[in-house]
């Protein structure tokens, strides 16, 4: 069957198929609190309803010696399957039309042929703190959405501790941290992109920067050779040997606030020389040849969150010298990004999380966005085109750019009324523009040409 013919339902054909059933709304649509959605866009963009509508998963670091997770979940809205469970390995639609992005999707928009390459490659996702659900969660999202299943039991999913052992695995995060969510996500997407990779899961005793780090060597000396890190903190220092790995793709999230102010500019390990850094996107369903578009995931703007949903970090580092093959003249030192996706809330993918705050019985399923969606996003693109033998850094991406890479040229990352503004001089560092630019990079995936 011919899967491009086959889309999630808009949010405006929801609303007729209400009205001619009475007007009840789809479940998938009801916010937490019981409301309906105000002018629902027909997009994929799902508006933000009443106070505090996002939460950040996890705190501001306290020390500088932490990294914070970059996810984020809706509040004000639960979803809920709209279709049973697929029949494995044939997905042709969305179970959440409408409301939030499944792999189909996300597929879709980037021409990826996610069916058919990865076999056998492996992706690493490095985190901090226990899951015990991790296994169980993931087999329900991979059965919803119809991909591959993927267990311990046959060594499609290993899951270990840092030091790369199964057991004894960490102790489950402290309220303020919840990294079982960022894991949830973080697996689900590297699924969505390639369903026929293995996947390691790193759980490291917390998300103090050794450990990290530690999680991180130990993925590549597992034979992970896509590593995918969603966490980040504040640039500290030069570059670190442990993300040059002979062989081995890294990928680490960009931050989501912003251009600068509070807690954005360069971030680590984003900045170092060797670092696919990812950056996020605005993706929406759109009337033109694609069917997509794209601009910079700026969330900062929109007045109904309040100013706390955020927006994709980037930055000109203050720390990492400028890589032999970034070829852009404003920054001299390392420029972040080097590519991009999907990341805004307001156009959220859905996880499931079954020890996830406001999970109700078996209704589990989240909106979730952040520069933590878009990392291990391009992690399972590179996975595809498995190439990492002959990588060196982001140079694919900067050298086979040009019409492997869809070029996001509108918005910016800052909003000056918040009071968060560039940390660089440089224009381009922190506002979009055709070609290369801060917020996303050279663009995002049409296809695995790039990687």
């Amino acid at each position: 069957m011919n899967r491009g013919i086959i889309r999630a339902l808009p949010l405006a054909a929801i609303f007729i198929l209400a009205a001619c059933s009475g007007g009840a709304m789809s479940p998938s649509l009801v916010p937490q609190g019981g409301s309906p959605l105000a002018q629902i866009a027909g997009d994929g963009d799902v508006p933000f309803v009443g106070p505090n509508p996002v939460r950040r998963l996890c705190s501001a670091p306290a020390t500088v010696d932490e990294m914070q997770c970059l996810a984020m979940v809706r509040t004000d809205m639960m979803l809920t399957p709209q279709i049973s469970p697929q029949i494995e390995n044939t997905a042709e639609t969305c179970p959440f039309p409408g409301s939030a992005y499944c792999p189909i999707d996300l597929q879709e928009a980037y021409k990826l042929p996610s069916l058919t390459k990865g076999a056998g490659n492996v992706v690493a996702i490095v985190d901090a703190y226990g899951y015990k659900h991790a296994a169980q969660d993931l087999a329900v999202y991979r059965k919803t959405m119809g991909l591959r299943g993927c267990g311990t039991r046959f060594g499609c999913l290993r899951i270990v501790n840092q030091n790369g052992k199964a057991s004894p695995l960490p102790k489950e995060p402290p309220p303020s941290q919840d990294w079982r969510g960022e894991e949830s996500l973080d697996l689900d997407m590297v699924s969505a992109i390639c369903p026929n990779c293995k996947i390691i899961l790193v759980q490291t005793n917390n998300n103090f920067t050794n450990n990290l780090y530690t999680g991180v060597k130990t993925a590549g000396r597992l034979g992970a050779k896509y590593i995918s890190n969603s966490w980040g903190g504040s640039e500290s220092g030069g570059n670190n040997a442990i993300f040059h790995q002979r062989g081995v793709v890294i990928t680490a999230a960009a931050g989501d606030n912003g251009g600068g102010g509070s807690g954005g500019g360069p971030a680590q390990p984003c900045s170092y020389t060797y670092v696919v850094c990812v950056g996020g996107t605005h993706l929406v369903r759109a009337h033109n040849a694609r069917g997509w578009s794209e601009s910079v995931w700026n969330d900062f703007t929109d007045n109904s969150c309040g100013g706390t949903c955020g927006a994709t970090g980037s930055g000109c580092s203050t720390k990492i010298a400028k890589p032999s093959w970034q070829n852009d003249t404003g920054c001299e030192t390392r420029s972040e990004s080097d590519v991009s996706a999907t990341a805004s809330v307001r156009a959220p993918v859905a996880v499931y999380n079954s020890e996830e705050q406001g999970c109700r019985g078996s209704n589990c399923w989240f909106g979730f966005g952040g520069t933590s969606v878009s990392t291990p996003i391009i992690a399972g693109v590179y996975a595809l085109a498995g190439n990492a033998g002959l990588q060196n850094g982001a140079a694919n991406i900067w050298k086979h750019h040009v019409g492997n890479l869809y070029d996001v040229f509108s918005g910016n990352n800052v909003d000056p009324h918040l009071g968060v503004v560039c940390a660089s001089t440089i224009k381009y560092i922190c506002v979009a523009r055709v070609g290369f630019d801060g917020p996303t990079g050279w663009g995002t995936p049409k296809g695995i040409g790039a990687f």
